[in-house]
């Protein structure tokens, strides 16, 4: 097993990175939500714009895809796989129907599906069939996939980031236990991010999509309500990827180009208000740009 993910290691080409970024404390209560963890940082500079409670680990839930889609993208890179390799699924991906709230494809037995298609399902609506499949496809296994992401978040030097699964899903969610939870800090979610456009721009031709059409013919809009054309739009922002589950709460990795730079933001933990806990995240998202970007 050890010498199996020596091998996808190197064909997947991950290697360390070291990012330097200014750490800067700014106390700022006035907010419309509360979040447990938030960053905002100047991608090009390497300036934090603004920092709370950012190097605490926290379930991330499916923020966790950054890593998923920058592992594929590497594979794909790489030459192994490519956007028209097909897949049928397995029974271990079938099985995730059972999961009625969680998000999905709904792939069918006996039926293949394109690397693009799980890689934009994986994207756009959080499908988390898509993200299993996808890491069934570069790695064989699960298991495989899992230990590819965490050795790239030690390449990466991501102290207190640690994988059980490619997509998010809780550990109690999926009867493995509360302590299988995928955790990264806010600032180690910001790196991952930054990595991921800085080596792979071309994840934002998905990231900005605000919908794709599924083969039954119905229009799967994105979970990133600040895309330009979506209900909250936020003119600039062009990804990257929502999050939801008990444990972790309502996330968001969001970026976009503001002034000619980027930046990124991370949110960890937002609190719901008045019984919604998706828009939160996005109006807090949009006033910290607008409050520390210039």
């Amino acid at each position: 097993m050890k010498k199996l993910i020596l091998v996808l290691l190197i064909c997947l080409g991950i290697y360390a990175v070291v990012t330097q970024w200014n750490d800067v404390q700014i106390i700022d209560d006035d907010w419309s939500a509360t979040s447990k963890a938030m960053i905002l940082l100047n991608a090009d500079t390497g300036e934090v714009l603004y920092e709370k409670n950012s190097k605490k680990p926290l379930p991330i839930a499916s923020m966790t895809k950054l890593m998923t889609q920058y592992i594929v993208l590497n594979t794909i890179k790489n030459g192994t796989i490519s956007w028209e390799t097909n897949y049928q699924p397995s029974a271990t991906v079938l099985d995730m129907a059972q999961f009625a709230s969680a998000s999905k494809l709904g792939m069918k037995a006996n039926e293949n599906y394109t690397v693009r298609e799980l890689f934009t399902a994986m994207t756009v609506i959080s499908a988390n069939d898509a993200a299993l499949a996808l890491a069934e496809i570069v790695a064989g296994t699960e298991e495989n996939f899992v230990a590819i992401m965490n050795e790239q978040a030690r390449a990466f030097r991501l102290k207190k980031t640690v994988f059980f699964n490619p997509h998010g899903l809780d550990g109690t969610y999926l009867g493995r236990g509360e302590n299988k939870n995928n955790l990264a800090s806010a600032h180690e979610m910001a790196i991952m991010a930054d990595r991921l456009i800085k080596k792979h721009p071309e994840v934002l031709e998905f990231t900005r999509m605000t919908h794709f059409m599924s083969r039954d013919g119905m229009k799967m809009w994105n979970t990133n309500l600040l895309l330009p054309g979506m209900r909250m739009q936020m003119d600039g922002i062009d990804g990257l990827k929502t999050g939801y589950t008990d444990a972790a709460g309502s996330c968001f990795t969001g970026s976009g180009i503001f002034n000619g730079q980027r930046v990124i933001t991370v949110l960890i933990g937002v609190e719901e208000v008045d019984g919604n806990n998706s828009e939160p995240r996005f109006n807090l998202t949009r006033e910290l740009i607008t409050r520390y970007v210039n």
